[in-house]
């Protein structure tokens, strides 16, 4: 691990900003699951106090956790099951376009849709690689992720027969916004990043730019 350099107060100020940028997120996302688990038992409290009255008397504390948890379970996997043998899944269609078209609802239920995609789903696994490209301009270059193959019609409608396709991704959702872009090798460049560095660093806006990198000289 590096030693701290620099002036203390830019030290203290990095720190802080660190320590916001993470804390910050997480506990927003730990707030809404609360919230949200909190309201399905809500709605699940008649089931579980059914069972429970079908129980002998006096259930153990361990016995009254365990069902309530086994009906939540139960409840997101009826859920799951419904919306997957829909006839063209249109039940979970159905609810998405509904709720963004709602105003005001919209942005909160889309931004919460995703927040939960990215906890279910590991999107990291769908870049290949990190690379580095000049973009939006020349001397400018940004982070991008190697995503696939480029298509053989774009290689023959440039009369380019090594290129590479590559998302170039934006803060702060890095793994669901940006641009796909398919460009001529010799324009793409190697850097020693993980696909994990490069997320966090554009996730907070460059505050974590400084870490990228040090795992691998450590």
């Amino acid at each position: 691990m590096p030693e701290p350099r620099g002036d203390p107060r830019a030290l203290f100020k990095r720190w802080l900003i660190n320590g916001i940028a993470i804390a910050i997120p997480l506990v927003i996302t730990l707030l809404v699951l609360l919230v949200v688990v909190d309201f399905i038992l809500g709605v699940l409290s008649p089931i579980v106090q059914g069972i429970i009255y079908v129980l002998p008397n006096d259930p153990p504390t361990a016995v009254v956790q365990l069902v309530t948890l086994l009906s939540l379970i139960a409840f997101f996997v009826v859920i799951g099951i419904v919306a997957e043998y829909t006839p063209g899944r249109y039940i979970s269609r159905r609810v998405h376009a509904t709720m963004e078209t709602i105003p005001g609802i919209s942005t909160v239920y889309e931004s919460v849709r995703r927040a939960s995609t990215m906890l279910l789903d590991d999107d990291t696994e769908q870049f290949k690689d990190v690379k580095l490209v000049e973009f939006p301009h020349r001397d400018a270059y940004m982070l991008a992720f190697l995503t696939a193959d480029t298509p053989r019609v774009v290689e023959e409608r440039v009369g380019d027969d090594t290129m590479v396709t590559v998302m170039v991704p934006l803060g702060p959702n890095p793994t669901t916004n940006g641009f796909v872009m398919h460009m001529p090798a010799e324009h793409v460049y190697d850097v020693d990043i993980t696909v994990e560095e490069a997320i966090r660093s554009i996730a907070t806006l460059g505050v974590a730019s400084t870490e990228l990198g040090e795992a691998e000289h450590e």
